[in-house]
Formats: structure tokens, C-alpha cells, sequence
């Protein structure tokens, strides 16, 4: 009777990978960084590389538990190390974790802004001057909500400031253009300013204010 046990648990173990397949897998998939956020995971474009195929024992759970939970929030020191994503991505067998940064976190970021227009940023534009540390975790804790700041914080050097000075780049209290979308907000004016009771209340600095 063991035997029959010990058989049966051998092939339900040789059969879990297409099971899973089979069912509705998961694609995407977030894992969490200790400083970095939240990286999305792929499974369908990493199961078509022949290294994996349909066998989910080359992960799980050896280099990362199926149970999304479990995991510790790894640092990027340690895939350098060989762990979890470092277990592949280590130049050879894949991509290097320690090589191109936006392979596996975020690209374009809108910060939505109804009182002075959404700001879209670009992590490429960036990255052609300036490295990751430069910015992450010191400026930016790399993690949506936990960055606010007001112009005013920015007009002393903090966020965006930092950098947005008037010496290394453009002032973030020169051109509201540079930043913020055209006619995306409107900030309100002394009263009297504009003739119409709907203009008087607000304008739009991106357009010319009516004649």
C-alpha cells in the first residue's frame, strides 16, 4: 500500500506543471522589492523559453514560493546574489538584474493633478542623464502615494527640485508648460479680473485668457 502511495504522490508531482498550465494560470503577477516597488512578473513570457517550457519546478518553490506571501521583499543586493529573479538574470542565462533598470520597473508614470494639471513622467528621458541611485530611495521611495510634494516644497529643493533648480535643469517655478498638460487645470483669479461671471472665477494659465 505505501508503495502505491509513494507511486501516486511521484506522478501527481510530475503532472503538477501541466495541471497548473492547464488551468487558468495567472499571468501577471506582482512581486514586491524591499526599496524598488512592486515589479510586474510575466508567467506566459517566461513558460515560452525552452530553460522552462511548462515545468514551474524551476522556480517553484526553490527559488520562489508559489504563495506570493511567503516571499520576502527582496533587495536588488540580493538577486545580485543569485536569488529569486538573480536566479536567472545573472548575464548568462538571461538578462542581468544589475544591467538596464527599466527591463523590469516602470517606464512612463502619470501623477494625476486636478488642481494644476496631470504630469507624466518619463523614466527614459531620465535615465540618459542620470543613474537610478541618483534618485531612488533618496528623492523617490520607489512606491505609488508616498511622494507627495507641493510647488513650494519643490521651490526648496525637495522632489523634483532637487535637480529642477535653475542650474541642473529647468526651474520648477519657470515654464508650468514643461511639466503639466496644456489646459488641464484651472487655478482661480482676484475677483474682477476677466468680464465673464465664468471667467472671472477661472482660468486656464496653458491659453490666453478672452479678450
Amino acid at each position: 500500500m505505501s508503495r502505491r502511495w509513494t507511486i501516486l504522490a511521484v506522478f501527481l508531482l510530475a503532472a503538477l506543471p501541466a495541471v497548473l498550465y492547464g488551468s487558468r494560470l495567472k499571468d501577471k503577477v506582482y512581486l514586491q522589492t524591499a526599496t524598488l516597488g512592486k515589479v510586474e512578473f510575466g508567467h506566459y513570457s517566461h513558460m515560452e523559453m525552452a530553460s522552462i517550457g511548462k515545468d514551474c519546478t524551476v522556480c517553484h518553490n526553490d527559488v520562489y514560493h508559489i504563495v506570493t506571501r511567503k516571499n520576502p521583499a527582496f533587495t536588488m543586493a540580493d538577486m545580485e546574489a543569485g536569488q529569486a529573479c538573480g536566479f536567472c538574470h545573472d548575464g548568462k542565462q538571461a538578462f542581468s538584474v544589475s544591467g538596464d533598470c527599466t527591463s523590469c520597473h516602470a517606464g512612463d508614470i502619470l501623477y494625476s493633478n486636478d488642481d494644476a494639471g496631470n504630469i507624466t513622467f518619463s523614466h527614459d528621458a531620465h535615465l540618459g542623464m542620470f543613474g537610478c541611485e541618483e534618485c531612488h530611495p533618496d528623492l523617490f521611495k520607489p512606491e505609488r502615494g508616498t511622494n507627495p510634494a507641493s510647488m513650494e516644497e519643490m521651490e526648496k529643493g525637495q522632489s523634483c527640485g532637487a535637480c529642477h533648480d535653475g542650474s541642473t535643469a529647468f526651474s520648477v517655478a519657470g515654464d508650468c508648460e514643461a511639466c503639466h498638460e496644456s489646459g488641464s487645470y484651472s487655478v482661480p483669479l482676484p475677483e474682477g479680473t476677466l468680464d465673464t461671471p465664468t471667467e472671472r472665477d477661472y482660468y486656464s494659465p496653458m491659453r490666453p485668457a478672452a479678450a
